[in-house]
C-alpha cells in the first residue's frame, strides 16, 4: 500500500488534575518536554469573545465571570486566576453557557492533540457544515504519532492528519447537556483575522501539492474544488492521468457543475481528499462511496453542497463566538475503559 505507517504508535502516560469540572492534561513520554518545544505558559483567560453581561445575575454571558473579575484578570497571578477558574462550572451550569473555553495554553492543547492521537480516542474533523474530512484510527490500526516544534503528524494507512498549534490557538468545549457526564466535543480556533487561506470560488489546479504529508505525493496535481471559504479549503489530488485531465477540463466551474462534470470520474478514482483549515491538514486516501453508499469505519470525507449552501462553520444549533474560525474539531470516542474525558469526574 502507497500510504503505510511507519514503525509503532508512541508510548504515552497520562496524569490528570482535576479543578472544578476542568481538566488539565500532562503528558509524559520519552523526554517528551523536549520532543514538544513547547513551553506552557500562564493561565489563560476564560474569555469567549462573547462579552454580554446579565445586569440581574452580574455574569458575564460567554464566560461566566462577575465585572470584578474581568477587571482583574490582566493583573492577577496564576493562584487567583486559577481559583476564578475553580469557580466557572457551576456558574457556567446555572447560566446554561453551551460553549466554554478550555483553561490551556497553547502548549497543553498541543499535548492534548498528540495524546488523543496517540491513543486513538477519538475522532479530528476538519471542515465545515458540509464538507468535513474525518480522520480516525481502529484501536488495532498502526498509526504513527510524530511532534516537530509546534506540529503534531498522525499517518495510517487510511489517511494522516497534520496540525500546528501556536500561539494564537484557543480550545472551546462544547458541553452538550451541561452535566459531567455528557458526550463533549472540542473546538480548536483562531481568530477570524487570521483565517486567510486563498479563497476560490470554482475549480482551480494549484500545481503540485508540495505541502503533501507523504513526500512521495509532493509531485501530484491538486485541486481546489473551490468552496469560497476563507477558513478552508476542499482539494482532491489527482495521480492518474485520466482524472487530472477531467479536472483541468472542468477548471473554472463552480463546485455544483464540477460534480456534473466529472463526479462520476472523481468516485471511479477515488482521489486523495485534501482539507485544508488555518491549523494543518486532513488527508484522506479511503474509497469513495457510491452515491447512496456508506463512508467507510475510518477516515472519510463528506461533501453535501446542501449542507455547504447553509453557510454554517458547525451544524445548526452548535453555534461558536463569531469571532473565532473554526481550525479543527475533536469529537471523543464513545467512554471506554482507559478513556478520559474533560469534566468526568468518576
Amino acid at each position: 500500500m502507497r500510504h503505510a505507517a511507519h514503525g509503532h504508535p508512541p508510548r504515552w502516560r497520562l496524569w490528570l488534575h482535576l479543578a472544578g469540572d476542568e481538566v488539565s492534561v500532562l503528558i509524559r513520554s520519552q523526554a517528551s518536554a523536549e520532543r514538544m518545544n513547547i513551553q506552557t505558559k500562564s493561565i489563560p483567560s476564560p474569555c469567549t469573545g462573547i462579552c454580554t453581561m446579565d445586569g440581574a445575575l452580574g455574569f458575564c454571558l460567554g464566560c461566566g465571570r462577575t465585572g470584578d473579575e474581568i477587571a482583574e484578570w490582566p493583573s492577577a497571578g496564576d493562584v487567583r486566576r486559577s481559583a476564578i477558574w475553580a469557580v466557572l462550572p457551576e456558574r457556567i451550569d446555572a447560566l446554561g453557557i453551551s460553549i466554554t473555553r478550555l483553561p490551556w495554553s497553547h502548549g497543553r492543547i498541543a499535548e492534548f492533540v498528540a495524546e488523543s492521537l496517540g491513543r486513538k480516542s477519538g475522532t479530528w474533523a476538519l471542515g465545515c457544515y458540509g464538507a468535513t474530512a474525518e480522520f480516525i484510527c481502529r484501536h488495532d490500526e498502526p498509526c504513527d504519532v510524530s511532534v516537530t516544534g509546534e506540529t503534531i503528524t498522525a499517518i495510517s494507512g487510511r489517511g494522516a492528519l497534520q496540525l500546528t498549534i501556536g500561539e494564537q490557538v484557543r480550545a472551546l468545549r462544547l458541553r452538550a447537556d451541561h452535566t459531567r457526564h455528557s458526550n463533549w466535543a472540542i473546538f480548536l480556533v483562531v481568530l477570524k483575522a487570521r483565517a486567510t487561506l486563498p479563497v476560490a470560488t470554482t475549480l482551480t489546479p494549484l500545481g503540485r501539492d508540495k505541502g503533501a504529508i507523504h513526500p512521495e505525493c509532493r509531485n501530484d496535481t491538486w485541486f481546489d474544488l473551490g468552496l469560497g471559504r476563507g477558513d478552508l479549503r476542499f482539494c482532491v489530488r489527482a495521480a492518474t492521468t485520466e482524472l487530472r485531465d477531467k479536472l483541468n477540463q472542468a477548471s473554472g466551474l463552480p463546485l455544483s457543475d464540477v460534480l456534473q462534470a466529472a463526479g462520476a470520474t472523481i468516485v471511479k478514482h477515488s482521489p486523495a481528499r485534501v482539507v485544508e483549515s488555518t491549523l494543518g491538514r486532513a488527508e484522506i486516501y479511503t474509497p469513495i462511496p457510491l452515491p447512496g453508499g456508506q463512508s467507510p469505519d475510518g477516515p472519510h470525507t463528506h461533501l453535501l453542497p446542501d449542507h455547504l449552501a447553509s453557510g454554517l462553520a458547525t451544524p445548526p444549533g452548535i453555534d461558536l463566538p463569531p469571532v473565532y474560525a473554526l481550525g479543527a474539531t475533536f469529537y471523543h470516542r464513545a467512554a471506554s475503559s482507559g478513556d478520559i474525558e474533560p469534566g468526568c469526574a468518576a
